[in-house]
């Protein structure tokens, strides 16, 4: 368990070097800063999308955007971190940026697999030979779950705080654009990306504040429940 632990960091390694390089080789334009950010905000939405649908650890998800592919959130993530580089306009920062993600999550999607078919079996294998591992199929898995969108498992499974903190990169990105670029602060893209960037940056406090006020809610209501099934008063 340690040396995949240590693995898994030395992996990171390959994504520093983006971050690093990046505000170098950026050479952001109205058409890249388009593209990249519908790139992005796809991404962020099929994220939201199977976020709605995830039961963690509990429960093989089948239904919803998982129908479609086995790995949605990883899907969404790849396509938010391809429309930071879609804006880059830099062809080699994205084939880069491709290659290390292969890297970071194949071996991540392997362990989680070997995890879901040791607890879910033959359940499991049906899925996986119908619904692929990535890219998504046109064909919806046929014994799909039937479970409607739910809000609530986006706010558990912390969605709400993910895609605050994606408003704040893509609204960062746009407010670099500004200042690299022709757009000056007091006109209306200037403008109009402060106000987001400021709101978004508010909705990220604002959820983490209603996260962890859940959380220690949360955390007393279970303590309480074993306290009583073991047969002791709560304190």
């Amino acid at each position: 368990m340690a040396r995949k632990i240590r693995f898994k960091k030395l992996r990171l390694w390959f994504v520093y070097p983006v971050f690093i390089v990046y505000p170098f080789v950026a050479h952001f334009t109205d058409t890249t800063v388009l593209a990249g950010s519908l790139i992005f905000v796809v991404g962020a939405a099929i994220r939201l999308w199977a976020a709605a649908y995830l039961i963690k650890s509990h429960h093989l998800t089948t239904c919803g955007p998982y129908a479609y592919t086995r790995n949605p959130l990883y899907v969404g993530n790849f396509l938010i971190g391809l429309g930071v580089m879609a804006m880059s306009d830099n062809a080699f920062l994205m084939f880069y940026y491709v290659v290390a993600f292969y890297y970071l999550y194949a071996g991540t999607v392997r362990e989680e697999e070997k995890d879901l078919r040791r607890k879910y079996g033959k359940a499991f294998d049906d899925y996986a030979v119908s619904v692929p591992l990535f890219v998504p199929t046109p064909f919806s898995y046929p014994r799909r779950e039937r479970r409607s969108f739910s809000w609530a498992h986006v706010f558990r499974n912390g969605e709400f705080i993910r895609l605050s903190g994606f408003g704040v990169l893509l609204t960062f990105l746009h407010l670099w654009y500004v200042a690299v670029s022709d757009h000056r602060w007091n006109g209306p893209r200037g403008v109009a990306s402060t106000i987001v960037f400021v709101a978004f940056l508010g909705l990220l406090w604002l959820n983490i504040v209603i996260r962890r006020k859940t959380e220690r809610v949360g955390g007393s209501s279970r303590a309480r429940l074993r306290a009583v099934l073991n047969g002791k008063e709560p304190t």
